[in-house]
Order: C-alpha cells, then sequence, then structure tokens
C-alpha cells in the first residue's frame, strides 16, 4: 500500500481525478487523501509488472500484428451497429459481425492475445510451424492468463467474447490509391468450447485429451508464421479494465521495436497518434489539448510499468497544434531475459 501511495504523484490522471484534496500552498507537495480500490489495485499491478520486469521475471505473450496496427474499438458498439473499419496509413482492418453476439471490443484483444500466444508456443511441438489447431484443458487457463476471477461473471464474460471473435468475418490488408490487398478470414475455422459451471475444469482421462479446441484459418496461421511481435503478458493483465492504455501500450511497443533512429509521430492530423490508434473525437484545438492530456497521462502509466521506454510528448511552446510524439531509439518491452521464450 505505501508503494501505492508514493507512486500516485507520478500520474497526472490520479492528479487530476483527485477531488478531495486538500487545498495547499504553492511550495507544498500534493496531498492525496484517498485513491479508490479499483485505482489501488490497478497501481499494485502495474507496479508488479515493473518488477517482474526488473528481475527479468516477464511472460511473453503475442498478438498478429494487424490487431496492433489496427486494434478493436475502445467501447462497446452500439447494439445495431455491426460493422466497424480502422485505418493506419495503408493498413486496414474492417470486421463484420453477427447481429446477435456483436462486434469483438475493448479488451476482447485478450481472446486474440491468448489465442495467438498459444499459437507460438505451440511452434515447439510441430516443428517451427505455426499449428492450426490449437487444445486446451479449460476456460479457466484463459482466465488465469490474464489475472481475471475465477468466478461466474468473469466466466461468462470470456464467453461472450470467445463467441463474438468467432461469429465475426475479418478483413484486413493494404489499400492505397494504386492498390488493394485484402485477406477476409474467420479468426477461427471452428470451435469446440466446453462452457461449464466447473470454473476450473478437470482434464478427462488421457494424456492427449483437450476439453477444448480451436481450428485457426489458414490466412490466419499464415499470417502468425510472418509476424509475431512479443508483448508482456503481465502488462495486458494489468490493464484489463483499461483497453485504451493496453492498446497503446501494445501500439508503441511494437512502433519502438520497429524504430530506425529518432521517430516523430504527430498526435493530430493524417498519420498522427490519434489516427493510428483510433481514437474518436478531440476535434478543434480545445480537442488537441485534452488529446495531449491524455496520451501524456496514458504514457505516465505505461512507464510506471516500463521505465526504460524512450518515448515522450514533445509539447510545441509556440501552441501551433504541432506537439508530437518522439520515439528517441529503437526498443524492445521485453527484456533481453525473457526472449528466451521468444
Amino acid at each position: 500500500m505505501n508503494a501505492v501511495k508514493d507512486v500516485v504523484a507520478e500520474i497526472p490522471e490520479f492528479e487530476l481525478l483527485r477531488s478531495d484534496a486538500e487545498p495547499v500552498t504553492p511550495m507544498a507537495p500534493p496531498v492525496v487523501k484517498r485513491v479508490s480500490k479499483r485505482m489501488d489495485r490497478r497501481i499494485e499491478r502495474v507496479l508488479a509488472v515493473r518488477e517482474d520486469r526488473d528481475q527479468d521475471n516477464q511472460r511473453v505473450g503475442y498478438l498478429a500484428r494487424p490487431f496492433i496496427l489496427c486494434g478493436l474499438p475502445f467501447k462497446k458498439p452500439k447494439t445495431s451497429t455491426t460493422y466497424y473499419r480502422r485505418q493506419n496509413g495503408d493498413e486496414v482492418l474492417e470486421i463484420t459481425a453477427s447481429p446477435e453476439y456483436g462486434l469483438p471490443f475493448g479488451m476482447d484483444m485478450e481472446v486474440l492475445i491468448w489465442v495467438s500466444t498459444l499459437a507460438a508456443h505451440g511452434r515447439k511441438n510441430n516443428g517451427g510451424r505455426i499449428p492450426r489447431v490449437l487444445e486446451f484443458a479449460s476456460g479457466a487457463e484463459f482466465l488465469k492468463a490474464f489475472g481475471l476471477p475465477l468466478d461466474g461473471p468473469s466466466y461468462r464474460r470470456a464467453q461472450d467474447r470467445f463467441l463474438r471473435v468467432f461469429y465475426s468475418t475479418w478483413f484486413f490488408g493494404k489499400k492505397n490509391q494504386h492498390r488493394a490487398k485484402m485477406f477476409r478470414v474467420h479468426f477461427f475455422d471452428k470451435i469446440d468450447l466446453w462452457f461449464t459451471r466447473d470454473l476450473d475444469t478437470p482434464t478427462l482421462p488421457g494424456e492427449e485429451f483437450r476439453n477444448n479446441r480451436i481450428v485457426l484459418s489458414e490466412a490466419f496461421a499464415a499470417d502468425l508464421e510472418l509476424h509475431l511481435p512479443p508483448i508482456d503478458l503481465n502488462a495486458i493483465a494489468a490493464w484489463s479494465d483499461k483497453p485504451t492504455v493496453a492498446y497503446v501500450y501494445m501500439w508503441l511497443g511494437w512502433r519502438c521495436y520497429t524504430a530506425r533512429g529518432r521517430v516523430q509521430i504527430p498526435l493530430m492530423g493524417p498519420g498522427g497518434v490519434k489516427e493510428q490508434c483510433g481514437f474518436d473525437g478531440y476535434e478543434g484545438p480545445r480537442g488537441a489539448r485534452r488529446f495531449r492530456q491524455k496520451i501524456i497521462e496514458i504514457l505516465s502509466e505505461i512507464k510506471l510499468a516500463w521505465p526504460a521506454s524512450p518515448v515522450q510528448v514533445i509539447v510545441d511552446e509556440g501552441h501551433k497544434g504541432e506537439d508530437y510524439l518522439l520515439i528517441e531509439h529503437r526498443a524492445l518491452a521485453i527484456r533481453e531475459a525473457a526472449q528466451g521464450q521468444i
């Protein structure tokens, strides 16, 4: 708990949300009387991520590159919305959803991460190739991977997430004024998931038996063969209730990994952070200032988990709306000692 109190002042978000702080003199440090239990738990988990990193105890996971470049909607779309489109430069992601289950959104990305990670680990027993058939014992394995409670509500949410992903049709590829090269796939060709009240379903007799099976589409398995950017599973678990922070963390991890020297990305405008990460709103000069503050808050929280992140926001002193994100050099969110898992 003391660690939580010590670190609160590092995050601008907590200063902004602190409605019960007592007035202080200009020279006095900020005073925080209360931190919500939810915020308290999140800070503790983020600090645990940093400790695991410092002790070379990171858990390496993966997410297919198209979903890092073009993520899911941050918030739940309206029930009547069954189509979603994101474009990041030439990269395009389009999703058509089932009216019954709706569009994948928010932390449904954990399904994509978990399946990508299962596929990556399966290479070891498949001649170095991504296996198309993935098997696991119980839904509790998914919940444990992201530190989710082993209770009924969490299990039902996990079930809904798998079904939203399964019943959607995904289109991804490149589009520009000269050429369109797109793939249409179902993320999974087949699922056989045993949803039961017993959250930690034991494996039935037989060493080779697994209760749940997912068959990857051929096109998706092929993409995993080419691109498997590593991510820190502990960090994703820490932000399980903050899909915006989780996504920006993964996007920054990819941009830092692919950086060649110093990289400047404008916050606003074509090709800017707002467009690349899929933020809605923040229009006009006032919106630009609000978005700048939003990114500063997100980066502050990410730096708690990844202190060596070579990223900062550069503010234009002339107030011309030319604020930008600076990546100072190439970096990897996964420490060298953990790369043996890759």
